[in-house]
């Protein structure tokens, strides 16, 4: 998304600031678009063309093989 619709990535990670002002307001925790418990523009870095993955993801039980 943030390569194909930048505009609606910038949506996303607007989105994602406005949730975890309102969640600080309310004093809970944040929350992210992303598994990786960071915001969204940091877990999607401009440039990259694949998604990051770690350790756990070694087989297609995660999703991510044939993407």
């Amino acid at each position: 998304m943030r390569r194909d619709e930048p505009e609606l990535f910038a949506k996303a990670c607007d989105l994602e600031a406005l949730l975890n002002r309102r969640r600080d307001a309310l004093g809970k925790d944040h929350v992210y678009l992303t598994r990786l418990l960071w915001p969204l523009a940091d877990a999607i870095p401009d440039g990259v063309d694949t998604l990051p993955f770690d350790d756990t993801d070694t087989g297609c039980d995660s999703g991510w093989c044939m993407t």
